[in-house]
């Protein structure tokens, strides 16, 4: 009986635990298509500054821009981008090592961490973080990304960097998240992935100038850019927690199918004994 007990009492544990890791599985859920319809309805209005920034870099000779100017390649600035919390499977440990291996290259860096995963990674690989944001990752808004941008900036602005990465995971799909570094600052045009819709080759005339409207684009591109970066990282957080949990739901399932059967057993086992103590007891009784 008391193997019964243990038994029944390792179910309702597991039951617990199922019934927390489904209820975890649906916020996910929730939350992914939450995080991916924010991104679409800013995106048309991000697209447009980056065409126009692409449109002005294409067309526009010998334009010279602080944010646009090369400076020597030796402080790279690294601003990434993880989770709040873990049970996301191997979501965090992915971009955290990306960024992690990436630095190991490169002499004089800072860091810039969003997420509490990864300001925990960088402490105990005893790097120093320069400037961290704990409350963006788990539900980013433009309020957050300005804030973070502002920050970013006067930092380049001091001339305190030469380098701005940004690394992230881009969602593709639920089953498919993957770990990326884009180059933030100084704007190149061949790391602005959009399409411009334009024939015209030649020079175009910008009022009062380039560098003028370029003071206005820039700032809201970088925006548009790290908001991206915190909608796709919260949207694959989830959708791997999701993926984690799906998982963690059909363990449970099984563990509870081979425990139910495994105290069926020992039920009927016990019942079997107490039959046969009884008969053997009635036996004799009989015989005396």
């Amino acid at each position: 009986m008391s193997d019964t007990a243990e038994i029944k009492h390792r179910i309702k544990s597991v039951s617990d635990t199922h019934q927390i890791t489904k209820a975890m599985e649906l916020i996910s859920v929730a939350k992914m298509k939450k995080a991916m319809e924010k991104h679409a309805y800013n995106a048309a209005y991000f697209d447009s500054v980056r065409m126009t920034i692409k449109d002005i870099l294409r067309h526009s000779s010998d334009i010279r821009h602080k944010y646009i100017d090369h400076r020597p390649d030796n402080r790279t600035a690294y601003v990434v981008i993880a989770g709040d919390k873990g049970l996301a499977g191997s979501f965090n440990n992915n971009v955290l090592d990306l960024a992690w291996e990436h630095m190991q290259g490169r002499p004089v860096h800072y860091v810039i961490t969003i997420g509490q995963m990864a300001r925990a990674f960088f402490e105990s690989k005893k790097q120093p973080v320069d400037l961290e944001f704990t409350h963006a990752a788990t539900n980013p808004t433009l309020h957050d990304a300005r804030g973070i941008v502002r920050d970013i900036l006067d930092l380049y602005d001091k001339n305190l960097m030469d380098e701005v990465i940004v690394v992230f995971t881009r969602m593709k799909s639920t089953v498919s998240q993957t770990p990326e570094m884009v180059r933030l600052l100084p704007i190149v045009g061949s790391d602005i992935k959009v399409e411009v819709n334009s024939s015209f080759s030649g020079e175009i005339l910008y009022d009062p100038s380039p560098k003028e409207v370029l003071n206005v684009l820039v700032p809201q591109y970088l925006v548009g850019m790290i908001y991206s970066t915190l909608i796709h990282s919260s949207a694959s957080e989830h959708a791997a927690r999701m993926l984690a949990m799906s998982s963690a739901n059909k363990n449970a399932e099984k563990m509870l199918d081979t425990l139910r059967l495994e105290y069926n057993r020992s039920r009927q086992s016990a019942i079997t004994t107490e039959l046969l103590d009884l008969s053997s007891g009635r036996f004799s009784d009989i015989k005396q």
